[in-house]
């Protein structure tokens, strides 16, 4: 048995719509998605360097704040290291590498601030569904027969702007400019795995309350740091721990979150307004007149 619900007041159209406005409102002004990046060197010369990355990105603006602690053995690692180590290959793929390089380069020539436009959509959309939730409200305070119908679809409307604003943010960095690519990414995952022999890398993803978790590991022996002659033998087999070369070995992780803002589950305090605030029948003013009728 259901638990009895409220009846419908003279003013209950006007709390429900000043409470939706003011929900918008709050809404809007707050932050609508936050990326953490959380990496660490777990061996090798650049551990135990971590490094800690915020985006977050409201109606107007993306703020980005990176912090490195334990530096010191990271600087030192990149003032050691070979740059110019690399994996042999064969011609065959270096003509393959070629071509996809050369298609990059078209896709770089594409306008600037494609991820900005991702972005601008998002935040277009998700501006365009919050007004049409407060004016659906507004709507419930006249005698249509589709009210509530309109109201459902505009929640429904703007809780899909608010799960789509992650994707169009992923959009953005998946078109490699210089904006917020580059706050996406894991500080030091700028240098190449072709420096790396027998590397291993590990990808996963779960959902998490209002966003998604990504963790990635890559380990590998780095030929930057192993002497020109002994490139070679650390290329045609992994090094035993004695051997030389095992210092090489380099171990990095790093979880990437991607969640909706906190203050944005208070949208989810609508449907038990509905629920406690209902609005007044459509036949609520026949009713009224023949009432009036009947008296006199």
């Amino acid at each position: 048995m259901r638990p009895p619900r409220p009846r419908a007041f003279a003013g209950s159209g006007a709390v429900r719509l000043t409470l939706t406005a003011l929900l918008a409102v709050h809404v809007f002004i707050s932050a609508w998605l936050v990326a953490t990046v959380e990496a660490s060197y777990t061996e090798g010369r650049p551990a135990p360097t971590e490094f800690h990355s915020l985006v977050a990105i409201d109606n107007e603006q993306t703020l980005i704040d990176v912090r490195i602690e334990r530096a010191t053995s990271f600087v030192l690692y990149t003032l050691q290291r070979d740059d110019s180590a690399t994996v042999p290959v064969n011609s065959s793929d270096s003509d393959n590498t070629t071509a996809v390089d050369d298609s990059a380069e078209g896709e770089d020539a594409a306008p600037e601030g494609s991820e900005r436009d991702w972005l601008k959509f998002g935040r277009d959309f998700i501006k365009i569904s919050l007004v049409i939730l407060v004016m659906s409200e507004l709507v419930m305070m006249v005698s249509w027969k589709w009210r509530h119908y309109l109201r459902a679809f505009a929640f429904a409307l703007t809780l899909v702007a608010f799960t789509a604003f992650p994707l169009c943010y992923v959009a953005s960095l998946g078109e490699g400019s210089d904006g917020d690519s580059k706050a996406g990414s894991a500080p030091g995952a700028e240098l190449e795995t072709q420096s790396f022999a027998h590397a291993e890398d590990s990808f996963g993803i779960k959902p998490i309350w209002l966003g998604f978790e990504l963790q990635a590991d890559f380990s590998g022996y780095d030929l930057g740091l192993v002497d020109e002659e002994d490139r070679a033998g650390v290329i045609a087999q992994p090094p035993e721990e004695n051997e030389t070369g095992a210092k090489s070995f380099v171990a990095f992780e790093s979880t990437f979150n991607i969640e909706l803002g906190k203050n944005l589950d208070a949208l989810l305090v609508l449907p038990l307004m509905w629920y406690f605030l209902p609005a007044r029948p459509i036949n609520h003013e026949k009713k009224t007149y023949e009432t009036l009728l009947e008296e006199e």
